[in-house]
């Protein structure tokens, strides 16, 4: 079997290629990447030095047919739909585009209007078709094509569009938590979509528009290394942070929100100082692209007595501090370390969130939203992919910082709390499905029973 693989983001390659998610099918089978022309600005990772094990080639980015999709899917989002979710899309994507496309964009999204506009972009599209993309189909001849994606990029509707036309079956695969509900940029359906879970493929029944038989719950790629144990030991953990590990110990786990975070930690170590949370010690982790937070590099220079920052991410807290802000990829074993280190988790608002809970540990929701700073936050508050664990009790929150203390020392409570353990694996089970078996085994299996199986009898494809 003969299966091409395209990537086109730099988070794309930390989950999937990192995570050595193709492994087992590149062992197994013919397979070659597909990497956009180098220089292309979403992936600066350098290729040459991630130890593929297959063969890969590039394919230069159709910019003016990836300029048609991404205002075609800008435009829709701008268009009117019921729902604070939807609401919260369209202020998301006007702050991005900013006050003058968002003005244009937004007359083009009327009614009426937008079919008319819908219409003339693929009027357009048809007239510049991406010839050099069907020559590489047409000379590889493969006989499945996968797309690992955060559902909007510069592959993802042109592979649509040829899978349509050659009849060669492309499967999608979800890359990160919020990808159907807000990132559906695609402008037709593939034949299959991978999710997370039974959370993320309502939201391709309801937001992608996919058949229910075509989305499969498969489980994030990017978690499978939590299957194996960590590499170090608590105590070693609390050896290189010098922290006694008869203390309970805090990750607080930066976000991406642009919220303060050395406020927050400044409150933590009041907090443990005056005794209000005791025998307690904090580990601070920024998220790998969230530069710490409001003006983070603070936080690298502060001489803290209670927090302590994590020692793989240092080096880019340090980097933030010198006014470095590009994007890290650190190695998801560290974090499955730090993970299986710590008794609780607090966090603004990121996917870690649901890490740690798949870690069995007592999670804390932190939303400072009386920041008037913190635009990203309450941007992305309503939308979709948040609402279930904001429901979920397993998940508590704190709005606002005069919560985050008594949040915490509730949260403290359930610690070695076995009934709330079992409660958690259940709630993260609607998040992300667990299996028995690797991620690259499971998916070796499905890719060979989609490159087996006629068109009418794909559906009874159960991965």
């Amino acid at each position: 079997m003969k299966v091409l693989i395209f990537i086109e983001h730099d988070v794309v390659v930390r989950h999937f290629l990192h995570s050595a998610a193709f492994a087992d099918l590149i062992a197994r089978h013919d397979v070659k990447f597909v990497f956009p022309e180098p220089g292309f600005k979403r992936v600066k990772s350098d290729i040459s030095r991630l130890k593929l094990a297959a063969p890969f080639r590039h394919l230069t980015v159709h910019q003016e047919r990836l300029v048609i999709w991404k205002r075609l899917f800008q435009v829709n989002l701008l268009r009117w739909r019921p729902g604070a979710s939807a609401a919260g899309l369209r202020r998301l994507n006007r702050k991005m585009i900013g006050p003058k496309a968002a003005a244009y964009y937004t007359f083009l999204a009327l009614p009426g209007i937008f079919g008319l506009f819908r219409r003339r972009s693929f009027a357009y599209a048809s007239k510049i078709p991406n010839t050099a993309l069907d020559d590489l189909i047409s000379e590889e001849k493969p006989d499945l094509i996968l797309h690992p994606s955060v559902l909007e990029g510069a592959y993802i509707n042109d592979l649509v569009a040829s899978s349509k036309t050659t009849g060669i079956p492309l499967a999608v695969i979800m890359n990160s938590w919020d990808n159907p509900s807000t990132k559906q940029a695609m402008v037709g359906q593939p034949e299959w979509l991978l999710v997370w879970g039974p959370q993320t493929r309502q939201h391709a029944i309801d937001f992608v528009k996919m058949s229910p038989k075509q989305v499969v719950n498969f489980g994030a790629a990017q978690f499978d290394v939590y299957r194996h144990p960590p590499r170090i030991d608590r105590e070693t953990f609390c050896a290189r942070h010098g922290i006694d590990p008869a203390k309970k110990v805090l990750l607080y786990a930066g976000s991406s929100k642009e919220t303060d975070e050395y406020s927050h930690l400044e409150a933590l170590e009041n907090a443990i100082e005056d005794a209000r949370l005791k025998d307690l010690a904090v580990v601070y982790r920024p998220h790998p692209w969230g530069n710490g937070g409001k003006d983070g590099g603070r936080i690298i220079e502060r001489e803290w007595r209670h927090i302590r920052i994590e020692e793989t991410m240092r080096t880019y807290l340090e980097g933030v501090r010198d006014g470095n802000t590009a994007m890290s990829l650190p190695d998801y074993r560290d974090t499955h370390d730090v993970l299986s280190s710590i008794d609780a988790l607090v966090s603004p608002l990121s996917t870690i969130i649901l890490e740690g809970a798949l870690h069995g540990k007592p999670t804390l929701c932190f939303l400072p939203v009386e920041e008037e700073d913190a635009h990203h936050l309450q941007l992305v508050l309503p939308l979709k992919h948040f609402e279930d664990m904001f429901n979920s009790p397993e998940f508590p929150t704190a709005r606002g910082l005069p919560e985050l203390v008594p949040g915490i020392a509730a949260l403290l409570d359930r610690i070695d709390d076995d009934a709330h353990c079992a409660r958690l694996a259940e709630a993260c089970a609607h998040f992300v499905t667990p299996f028995d078996r690797p991620y690259g085994e499971r998916l070796t299996e499905f890719c060979e029973a989609v490159a087996r199986k006629t068109p009418k009898d794909t559906a009874t494809i159960n991965a």
